[in-house]
């Protein structure tokens, strides 16, 4: 199965899957190949935090929070991103994840000197992905508020992975989080999980998905009017992802995932190369003023 399977505005309204064996091509799974050993290496559980005040302080590493619905297949995306079975507990119950878990993955990174305080402890990973409870099904009716001032807070946060199930039609609350990340100007990369699943053609079925969340990441944009817009705010790219599709041995990429990873460095603010993965040189640290947690102001109503 190819490692690509994406809807891009090139190809609108159908799915693309690459099967050409060009040299921009070996280029491409050069660079799939690169992002499958960035995400195999480093691979730790950081901490899980029930609010903002539990997550530690980041001045370094990049962040990408990943959010679904309830039983969206979160915990196998998960697995698939950093290619371990048992990385995320999988479980058949909506709403197993209770808590925002922090995963450390990656090389050592390359931070340079006189950015980092004396006896100050370095990371051994590159990248940060942080895991949340599905919303939807059994959600905790803290969900929206813990998240949404991680979303806000967070210096290091560099963008957002939005699970949608091909199995249904886009739900209110998808609705919800997408235009409650527009509204946050975050970056945010759509994933479509469960191609294999429902029955039919999955790429008649994730091709029409993919264009009506296309009208609708658009709608938003123009409703919100902050800048959110097709690639500055959403990633151009949709992809697509199935646990139960072929798998490619030579490049740990089967099923769409690949192209995930890709995508997922570019938006965190790195570099792919055809040997090797860094980071831009203007996104190595934050360099901006730091804010105790007992100092945010937060909004209500």
């Amino acid at each position: 199965m190819n490692p690509l399977i994406i809807q891009s505005p090139s190809s609108h309204p159908h799915l693309t899957t690459t099967t050409s064996t060009s040299i921009s091509q070996k280029s491409q799974d050069a660079q799939i190949s690169s992002a499958a050993s960035f995400f195999s290496q480093g691979f730790q559980f950081l901490y899980s935090a029930e609010s903002l005040k539990h997550h530690p302080k980041n001045l370094h590493i990049p962040e990408i929070i990943i959010l679904g619905a309830s039983n969206v297949g979160k915990s196998s995306f998960l697995n698939a991103l950093v290619n371990k079975p048992d990385a995320a507990r999988v479980s058949a119950r909506p709403g197993k994840t209770t808590l925002m878990n922090a995963f450390g993955i990656g090389p050592l990174p390359a931070i340079p000197k006189g950015t980092v305080k004396p006896g100050e402890k370095l990371p051994r990973y590159s990248l940060v992905l942080v895991d949340t409870p599905g919303y939807g099904f059994k959600s905790q009716a803290s969900w929206g508020d813990s998240v949404w001032k991680y979303i806000k807070a967070r210096k290091m946060l560099r963008g957002a992975v939005v699970l949608l199930s091909s199995e249904k039609r886009l739900m209110e609350q998808d609705r919800w989080i997408l235009r409650t990340l527009a509204e946050a100007n975050t970056r945010t990369l759509v994933v479509l999980t469960k191609a294999d699943k429902g029955g039919g053609s999955w790429t008649q079925r994730c091709g029409d998905m993919a264009s009506l969340l296309r009208d609708e990441l658009n709608k938003i944009s123009r409703s919100v009017g902050n800048g959110w817009g097709e690639g500055k705010g959403w990633m151009p790219d949709i992809h697509v992802t199935a646990a139960g599709m072929d798998h490619v041995p030579r490049l740990g990429s089967g099923g769409g995932v690949g192209g995930v990873r890709m995508s997922i460095l570019e938006m965190a603010g790195f570099e792919l190369g055809d040997k090797e993965v860094r980071r831009k040189d203007e996104t190595v640290t934050y360099g901006g003023p730091v804010v105790s947690f007992d100092d945010i102001k937060w909004k209500t109503g």
